[in-house]
């Protein structure tokens, strides 16, 4: 999910990716010495988080990053049951003191309803992004810059201008995990984990391009990579619910990551592998579910790996990639189609996320599956 022009145009944002020095070396970041609160998890499970997620899901979900209406009074009017946003209001780039502002604990409070109605805070977990407050923290000696000095997390960029984090490294989760204290302290009620993907990005997107002198030790294939990516997310979950024992993770995309990882544990190992992430996470989403190059292929393996295991499916459209359907038609075509997936839809006006469209609530209040 692209959220490169969250806060104001991509072209300045752009602007600011280009003026960051070659040299980069990491220092302590003041929100690392949070600290989970010492608390008991007695009444906390993996199927007890599933069977809430799954009645919150039963009133349909919603997403928005940023937009007019992006305040904790409007967003706490919303009727969906399920809302995934942005913890940060202002971006880095645009704050007076060159730090995010997040929203306080008391409007999390107002937007998940003091904890009734579950809300839950987005998290890129491999790539770098410009507009975050850990650029903050680092050093800057551009007069004499050195490839070799580059912190360890700084990874490859794609062809398309994506800057990746080396996800795997102790630096990145570092980072991470010191940013999952600072959501979860908002009182947010899980994280929303973007750009799993990645992992497959990493493997075989010959078009990468590393800065020279600076490729850390990294997996070989496709399967290491997935493998190194389930860790990371395990280690999200844990923490996430170190602050909160009921945390929800939902990860975005990452379709057959269980299926990559499993080439490199092959047997119980891999198996045992891929169950261990599933019991971490409660949901999955999928984007462009009704879009023509979603393949049965990936509806099967998300209905064989997640759904039939437990974890729900959140599908994600945009209207604006149909331009020739009437959209109240199309709502109701999307939504007849996930029942049948067993999946729970959803369908954003555009791919600004500035606004959260109407929830889609299925018409059992659950996904029926009639295959």
């Amino acid at each position: 999910m692209n959220l490169m022009s969250l806060f104001r145009p991509a072209a300045f944002l752009g602007f600011v990716a280009a003026s960051i020095p070659a040299l980069i070396v990491m220092t302590q970041d003041a929100s690392s010495a949070l600290q989970p609160p010492d608390r008991e998890c007695a009444m906390s499970s993996a199927r007890l988080r599933s069977a809430r997620l799954a009645s919150a899901l039963q009133k349909g979900f919603g997403v928005q990053y940023w937009g007019a209406t992006y305040s904790a009074e409007t967003l706490s009017q919303q009727p969906h049951g399920l809302l995934i946003l942005e913890v940060t209001k202002i971006g880095a780039t645009y704050s007076e003191t060159g730090r995010e502002v997040f929203f306080s604990p008391e409007e999390i409070a107002k937007i998940n309803r003091d904890g009734t109605r579950p809300t839950l805070g987005y998290l890129n977990v491999s790539e770098i992004e410009t507009y975050r407050d850990y650029w903050i923290d680092l050093v800057t000696e551009p007069d004499t810059a050195s490839p070799d000095d580059l912190p360890e997390w700084y990874g490859p960029t794609s062809s398309s201008g994506e800057h990746l984090a080396a996800y795997w490294t102790k630096a990145w989760q570092g980072i991470v995990l010191a940013r999952v204290d600072r959501l979860m302290q908002t009182g947010i009620d899980g994280l929303f984990l973007d750009d799993v993907l990645h992992y497959y990005t990493q493997a075989l997107d010959g078009t990468l391009r590393w800065p020279t002198g600076n490729r850390p030790e990294s997996p070989e294939d496709a399967p290491e990579f997935a493998l190194e990516m389930m860790r990371l997310v395990e280690l999200i979950a844990a923490r996430a619910r170190e602050w909160k024992c009921d945390a929800y993770i939902v990860v975005n995309n990452g379709v057959f990551i269980g299926r990559d990882a499993a080439g490199a544990e092959p047997g119980p190992e891999g198996k045992a592998g891929f169950s261990s992430y599933l019991n971490a996470i409660e949901a999955i989403m999928l984007e462009n579910f009704s879009a023509a190059t979603t393949n049965a292929g990936t509806i099967e393996a998300l209905q064989q790996d997640f759904r039939d295991q437990g974890v729900a499916v959140l599908s994600l459209d945009v209207l604006t990639q149909f331009p020739d359907q009437d959209p109240e038609k199309l709502r109701q075509t999307i939504a007849k189609k996930a029942a049948q997936s067993g999946f729970y839809p959803y369908i954003a006006a555009d791919e600004a996320f500035n606004q959260v469209a109407p929830p889609i609530q299925l018409p059992s209040g659950r996904p029926a599956v009639t295959e």
